[in-house]
């Protein structure tokens, strides 16, 4: 019988594979990173022309813009309404709406603005830059313009300048340390004011160039408010404070 010996075979250990590791899942896309990264994420411009236009804007957040000091939002034509609200801190709009002095005139404008540091620089026809001191003579006008700003929050800045008959402008502030300057050249205007809040500063200058007059009415409640209010023209100037404040420095001026 013949025997046969088989050469002893070595053997390895199976050793089990690793665990793949996953791959890192991104949260936020590179291109929303970089737009939160950024003091400016939402911006708004819009140039209009034409009749009976509805504009209605809003901006939620922080450092967002409607329009710049070198290309405002800007609206010309008859019947115009526009609504813009921004909810935030250190927000900016600038403004400008356009129409004619006779014939079929007529814009409505509501701003408002909830949070700090934001800034409106608004006009109803326009002349030289806005700078709470250079003359708005000359320029495009506005007629019939019906505006309401309302602020709640501390350390905002309104510039409003108009040119142009019959411009009413109302404002409702709650908060302090928020300065408004006003310019207003051509006939029978108003201005209403409504601030709560301490340490706010107001520079209203009305010029009337016809026949009508001018008002100012002032519902005040606060400490160490500063208000300096110069109005001059033909007849019928009215200016209407009513104050509970300490510490408060009132300077008007009026004159035929």
């Amino acid at each position: 019988m013949l025997s046969l010996t088989l050469p002893v075979m070595a053997q390895t250990a199976v050793t089990a594979p690793a665990a793949p590791t996953p791959p890192t899942v991104a949260t936020v896309s590179p291109n929303a990173t970089a737009a939160l990264a950024s003091s400016t994420t939402n911006r708004i411009f819009v140039d209009q022309s034409g009749d009976n236009p509805d504009i209605n804007m809003t901006q939620d957040g922080s450092g967002n813009k409607a329009g710049s000091s070198a290309r405002p939002v800007y609206l010309r034509g008859i019947d115009q309404t526009v609504i813009t609200r921004q909810i935030g801190a250190s927000n900016e709009i600038n403004l400008e709406v356009v129409n004619g002095t006779t014939g079929a005139v007529g814009a409505t404008v509501t701003i408002q603005q909830i949070g700090n540091s934001n800034v409106l620089d608004a006009a109803c026809g326009y002349g030289t830059l806005s700078d709470g001191t250079t003359s708005i003579a000359g320029g495009n006008g506005c007629k019939s313009l019906d505006a309401n700003w309302k602020f709640t929050g501390d350390s905002n800045d309104l510039q409003f300048r108009g040119k142009g008959d019959d411009i009413k402008s109302a404002i409702d502030v709650t908060g302090d340390s928020n300065v408004f300057r006003i310019d207003v050249l051509g006939d029978k205007h108003s201005q209403t004011i409504k601030v709560v809040g301490d340490s706010n500063t107001f520079n209203l200058n009305q010029r009337s160039t016809g026949a009508a007059g001018s008002s100012i009415w002032v519902d005040l409640t606060g400490n160490s408010n500063t208000m300096t209010i110069s109005q001059t023209g033909t007849i019928d100037n009215v200016v209407n404070i009513k104050s509970v404040a300490n510490s408060g420095t009132f300077n008007i001026t009026q004159k035929n």
